[in-house]
C-alpha cells in the first residue's frame, strides 16, 4: 500500500544533537506478492553543523 503524502518527522543529527525536519516522499510500500521491494532514499542536511543526512524508506 502506498502512501498519499510526505512523511514529515523529527530526527536527531548524530554530530551535533540538534533536532531536524525532514520529509521523506511516498514511497511504493512493502507488497507480500513482489521479490522486488525497492528500498528508496533521500538526503538532508542538519541545519546546525550542515552534517549530511541520508534517510531510506519502503
Amino acid at each position: 500500500m502506498s502512501r498519499t503524502g510526505n512523511a514529515d518527522m523529527q530526527i536527531g543529527c548524530p554530530e551535533c544533537d540538534a533536532t531536524i525536519a525532514a520529509s521523506v516522499p511516498p514511497g511504493p510500500g512493502i507488497h507480500a506478492e513482489s521479490d522486488s521491494n525497492q528500498l528508496l532514499g533521500t538526503e538532508t542536511q542538519c541545519g546546525n553543523c550542515g552534517h549530511e543526512l541520508e534517510l531510506y524508506y519502503y
